[in-house]
Parts: C-alpha cells; sequence; structure tokens
C-alpha cells in the first residue's frame, strides 16, 4: 500500500517491525480509531479519554494534515496503539511554519512490549508521514503527573526521538459563572481580530496563526461563529479578544478514573467544592462539561483586559449550562498570574517538548515563551 506524500511524491503506507505492522489510517479504520480513544486513557491522577465522536477524522478543524497511526501485532491481529499527527501553521522562533503536533499516544494497558510497541510507532510516523512542511521536529505534552509517560520518553532511549524540553504550560479550569459583561464581535470584526491574533502569536513559540481567511472558515462552517468571540475596543479599534469555543459537538474529554487516593478522596473533594463554588470531579465515565478560552490576544499594556475577557466568558459558560472554562499560558508567564487571581479556580500543569529525529537539522527555539492553542491540542 503506498500514499501520497507532500512534495507529490510515493511513500509506503505501512511499516514493519518484528512482530507489528503499523500503518496509517483509512477512512475504514474509522471505527478502530475512536474505540481505540475511547479504551485507552491518559495516565496521571485524573486519567482522560479524548475521544472524537462522532467522526476522528472530522476534528481537525481544518488542520493542514491528521493521520493517525495504528500500532498491530501480527500474531495475534490486535490493534495494540495508536498515535495521532495534526500538521498546522504555527509560529516558530517569530516565523510561520507548518509544525507537526504529535497526540494520542495510546497503547493498550499493560501490553508487554509496550516500549518496542512506542520505538516502532515512533520509526513509523518518520517512516510513513515524514515531516509534513519545513520543520523536522514535532512538538508534544505530556502531563507533570504522569510520571511513566516523562520517564520513558524523557530517557533518550536507543531507537527512540529525543524529547528535548521547551516550556511548562498550565492549564487552568475555572468555573463557570462572572458578571463583566463584554462585546460581541460581528463578522466585519474578523479581519481586525486575525491581525491582532497574529502579532500576539509571533511572541511565543507554537503559537497558531489565525489568519482571516482561517477565521471566516471556521465562522461558516458553525465551527467558532464571530458572535462568540470578545472583545474589547479603544479608540475605535479591538486592543484585545478571546473566544468561548465549545467542541463538544466533535472533541470530548471524559473522565476515565482515578488515581487510587483521588478516587478515595473525591467525595469529600466535592463536598468541599460545592461550598466554595469550584468545579467537581466528575465520576469516571462522566464528561467535562466545559469549553475553552481560545484565541486569545491581549493588549500590551492592559494585561487585565484577560481577566475582563475571562469573566464574560465564564458568564456565558454558566448560561450554556457548562461547568467551567478551560484556559491555557505559560505556567511563569504574567497571564497565567492573571489567571491565578481568578477564585476558584484549578491548575494542572504539564511539559511540552520538541521531539526531535537523527536526521533533524531544525534550529534550537529562541527564549519566547511556550503558547500554544489549548482548544487544539
Amino acid at each position: 500500500m503506498e500514499r501520497a506524500t507532500a512534495d507529490g511524491g510515493v511513500a509506503p503506507a505501512i511499516y514493519h517491525a518484528g512482530d507489528y505492522e503499523y500503518r496509517v489510517a483509512t477512512r475504514a479504520d474509522e471505527p478502530v480509531v475512536r474505540d481505540i480513544l475511547a479504551r485507552i486513557a491518559t495516565g496521571g491522577n485524573m486519567q482522560l479519554s479524548f475521544r472524537r465522536e462522532p467522526d476522528a477524522f472530522d476534528a481537525a478543524f481544518g488542520a493542514r494534515a491528521q493521520d493517525y497511526i495504528l500500532a498491530r501485532n501480527r500474531r495475534s491481529g490486535e490493534t495494540v496503539g495508536l498515535c495521532e499527527r495534526v500538521v498546522r501553521d504555527c509560529f516558530v522562533n517569530g516565523e510561520i511554519r507548518a509544525l507537526p503536533y504529535l497526540a494520542g499516544l495510546r497503547v493498550v494497558p499493560g501490553f508487554r512490549h509496550r516500549l518496542l510497541v512506542l520505538r516502532g510507532g515512533f520509526e513509523a510516523v518518520r517512516r510513513l508521514l515524514g515531516t509534513g512542511g519545513d520543520v523536522d521536529y514535532s512538538f508534544t505534552s505530556i502531563m507533570s503527573d504522569n510520571e511513566i509517560a516523562r520517564r520513558v520518553l524523557g530517557a533518550n532511549l536507543k531507537g527512540m526521538p529525543r524529547y528535548e524540553p521547551a516550556g511548562d504550560f498550565s492549564t487552568f479550569a475555572l468555573p463557570a459563572g462572572g458578571k463583566a459583561p463584554c462585546e460581541r464581535a460581528r463578522d466585519a470584526d474578523l479581519p481586525e481580530i486575525s491581525a491582532l491574533l497574529l502579532a500576539a502569536a509571533a511572541r511565543g513559540q507554537f503559537a497558531n496563526a489565525w489568519n482571516a481567511d482561517t477565521l471566516r472558515e471556521y465562522s461558516a462552517a458553525g465551527w467558532l461563529p464571530a458572535s462568540d468571540y470578545f472583545v474589547i475596543r479603544r479608540a475605535g479599534r479591538i486592543r484585545s479578544c478571546a473566544a468561548l469555543w465549545d467542541q463538544s459537538a466533535r472533541r470530548q474529554v471524559i473522565v476515565a478514573g482515578y488515581s487510587r487516593w483521588l478516587a478515595r478522596g473525591r467525595p469529600l473533594i466535592n463536598a468541599v467544592a460545592r461550598l466554595a463554588g469550584l468545579p467537581r470531579l466528575p465520576a469516571p465515565g462522566e464528561p467535562l462539561r466545559c469549553a475553552y478560552l481560545s484565541h486569545v490576544a491581549v493588549d500590551a499594556g492592559s494585561p487585565q483586559d484577560l481577566a475582563t475577557l475571562l469573566s464574560a466568558a465564564r458568564a456565558v459558560a454558566r448560561e450554556r449550562g457548562l461547568d467551567a472554562v478551560l484556559t491555557g499560558w505559560a505556567s511563569a508567564g504574567e497571564f497565567a498570574d492573571v489567571v491565578r487571581a481568578v477564585p476558584r479556580g484549578r491548575e494542572y500543569r504539564s511539559s511540552l517538548y520538541v521531539v526531535r529525529w537523527p536526521h533533524d537539522t531544525a534550529p534550537a527555539l529562541d527564549d519566547r515563551p511556550v503558547a500554544p492553542e489549548l482548544a487544539l491540542l
């Protein structure tokens, strides 16, 4: 089996390593992809299942490319692992590049050849998918409390790509409910919003390049209408903006389970959370009823605009029956400090990595803070 490459050539769509076969998933494999995403959760204190219902191939929101690699044991025929690779236009060292993101790295729990499957999977990504653009490396994220993944992937083992730390990233879950009113955008505002987003994104690493055509595409497709943006104007110009993005029709986050101590303490934690107005910890099998604060650009001279935008988004989230608003920032940045000041929020840390293969000749990252779009991780 073969597939077209980015340069118009032809590449194989199957890679064999020992007892394992790796191949690029096709439309016929879509139910298998969804099943694996639903069954295999992340590690850590809160195990999460990142699902793509009803269609795993309809959740990339216009990315340059979206591919899944499936790993199958040739002896048993069992599908034992999966990896997703999505390529988007992002800023790297101040320039817009086609940047791959590795996500959905899953291996069947307890599988005795876990490391072998991982090693073969990474080689399959390299051989079958190439770079997908003009950046040789990819980037990825690992939750800080997922010690097993951090230890295995960060050990620079033979035959594995090199994981280089790029920065710490904090995801905040803020309870729905706010009071600050904020102006809503119109379709005619999208070019001005795009210019603001691009200027802000150039100051960070991995930030999405939201051009005006992409924003119009999102609005026309119903993914993110212009009316879901909040804007702050000064002297007739938009100076800060953010959107409330509910992706639950295509992407869902389901709580699969908790660590032993957190499972035992969840009833007490939820009792305290109810009294304090904190987001509760859902029962295993329940979704996180949330939306993302996305497409954020804040006037450099008015960092408190972020607090205003957050309050407006939380108020609309409550109107829509959601429990929380999620937002993500570089852990050591001033904007993270603004979010930490919002009462009754929860913070979850992760580490971002550059994933480099042996042939990688791309330059090192400069000192700009990491700024990926949380809603697309």
